[in-house]
Order: C-alpha cells, then sequence, then structure tokens
C-alpha cells in the first residue's frame, strides 16, 4: 500500500507536502525493510520484486542512496536462474515474468545505470517521449 501511495502523491505533486514527521517515519519503514533484499512486511521473507517497489519509494523520497545496493544485488543474484534466465520470487524457486521484470527494474531503479521513472517504471527516455507526444 505505501508503495502505491508514494508513487501517487508523487504523480499528483504532493509528495513534497506530505509532513516532515510522517515521511521521516516513512522513510525509516522502507529502509527497515531491507534484510539482504527487501520485504514488503515485517517478519516476511525477502522477496526479488520488493527490491523494485522499495527501491523507487526510497527514490522518490530522495534517500535511495541509503539502500545497501551491494547487499541488494547479491540477495537477486540468488534469485537468478543461471539456466533458463529470470529471476524468481526467492532463491531455488523457478524463475517467473513478474520477478524477473520487478528485479531488473529494481537493480536499475537502485543503481541509476539505466534512468528509470520510479513512479511509472518506465525508462525516462519513454517518459520523456511520451511527454513530448502529449505536448504535441
Amino acid at each position: 500500500w505505501y508503495q502505491r501511495r508514494v508513487r501517487a502523491l508523487h504523480l499528483m505533486g504532493k509528495l513534497e507536502e506530505l509532513p516532515e514527521e510522517n515521511k521521516s517515519s516513512l522513510i525509516s519503514w522502507c529502509l527497515n525493510r531491507q534484510q539482504s533484499g527487501f520485504n514488503g512486511r515485517p517478519n516476511k521473507p525477502v522477496d526479488t520484486c520488493y527490491s523494485f517497489w522499495l527501491g523507487a519509494s526510497l527514490k522518490l523520497l530522495g534517500v535511495h542512496e541509503c539502500i545497501d545496493q551491494d547487499f541488494n544485488f547479491s540477495f537477486l543474484m540468488t534469485t537468478q536462474d543461471r539456466y533458463m534466465g529470470g529471476f524468481s520470487k526467492w532463491p531455488g524457486y523457478l524463475p517467473d515474468p513478474l520477478h524477473s521484470y520487478f528485479g531488473i527494474s529494481g537493480m536499475f531503479v537502485i543503481s541509476d545505470e539505466v534512468e528509470v521513472h520510479p513512479a511509472l517504471n518506465i525508462s525516462m527516455r519513454a517518459f520523456r517521449h511520451w511527454q513530448a507526444q502529449c505536448k504535441s
């Protein structure tokens, strides 16, 4: 739920209006989700897709540099299938399209290697193209 709210507030231009106390609490909660990868809730195992959900939320909140990238990437590599390709939800499980997509998206949004719009989960190149199309 928090990821959708952070993205929605950002897209409406209202994220900056979030009271500082609430923002600090949200940042702390999100950062505490990182074990090796990220989990979605306390007492749940880490899950590949949360690398994107939490990474994007923390990027929108302006603190993604606080993520331990190496620790997260190490976790993601344990979910990668070396023979078939792709990522699974957890180490030792079969890869699936959803976790492959969000695992790769999470790597990019956290690392800044490829510019990704964290609220829309599309490349910034695609976002700029879309913006240009909307203006014409």
